[in-house]
């Protein structure tokens, strides 16, 4: 068991809410965290992959997903095998023609608002095309990193939203005003989640082709320390305007703010 947790892996330490990669080098024994029980993930009529076929998607003629669910003790080798295995979600990457990594497969249980079948396909730069900054500010560094990945060297990373349910599949359809328009001061403690990924980067040997993994976790924010809640607040009140816009902020912002300062 791995242990991971939000207090953990928040990477908010500085207070500041600008992009960064925020990359670091992993153990292998790390990159994946084989403590929670999987059976909401396993395979069967109640698997989160039967009630949402959406899921999973891959471009057929590829092989790296049978590459991973070898490597990771699966019972089969299908990419539905291999999710199953993990209590992480993954995204696999492929090197085209072209030179550019494709997001070939993917098993996307647990989505932080976004849809796989909108990004099966793209290349990195697609693939993060709704992110304010990226192209001018990651989008050299990402590529750089992908194209320099080998097998015995893998990162990890780790992202954070605010959100207004501990719900494990986040695809909102309604907007910031609504969704956050029940939180205050008193009670944002218990209605506002830190929403954490833990992501994990590696390149499979036979194959070539890159695993990205991401483990959810949140928690409320009265469940975390005072100096992660203040640093919460520090990175929001620090988000570009434009990303500030896409999260939402707007919505909850003087909330955990007034929220902060009481701690």
């Amino acid at each position: 068991m791995t242990g991971f947790n939000v207090a953990a892996i928040a990477p908010l330490k500085n207070g500041h809410g600008a992009a960064k990669l925020g990359l670091r080098p992993l153990e292998p024994a790390l990159w994946r965290d084989t403590g929670p029980e999987l059976a909401a993930r396993a395979a069967g009529k109640a698997s989160v992959f039967a009630a949402h076929p959406e899921a999973l998607h891959e471009i057929p003629g590829h092989a790296a997903a049978a590459e991973l669910a070898a490597l990771v003790g699966a019972a089969g080798l299908t990419l539905r095998d291999a999710a199953c295995a993990l209590f992480e979600d993954v995204c696999i990457l492929e090197r085209g023609a072209d030179g550019l990594h494709i997001f070939t497969a993917g098993a996307l249980a647990y989505p932080t608002d976004w849809h796989l079948h909108e990004k099966i396909g793209q290349p990195l730069a697609g693939i993060h095309a709704p992110v304010p900054g990226f192209a001018a500010k990651l989008a050299a560094g990402v590529d750089h990193v992908f194209d320099t990945l080998t097998p015995a060297r893998m990162l990890t990373r780790a992202n954070w939203n605010i959100v207004e349910t501990d719900t494990l599949r986040y695809l909102p359809a309604l907007p910031a005003a609504q969704r956050f328009g029940h939180v205050t001061a008193e009670n944002a403690g218990e209605t506002l989640w830190l929403r954490c990924e833990r992501q994990a980067l590696r390149r499979l040997p036979q194959t070539g082709a890159a695993v990205f993994t991401i483990g959810i976790y949140r928690e409320p924010l009265a469940a975390l320390p005072a100096a992660l809640v203040s640093n919460l607040a520090a990175a929001v009140r620090t988000l570009p305007h434009a990303e500030a816009l896409r999260r939402g902020t707007s919505g909850y912002g003087a909330a955990l703010d007034a929220y902060a300062a009481k701690l």
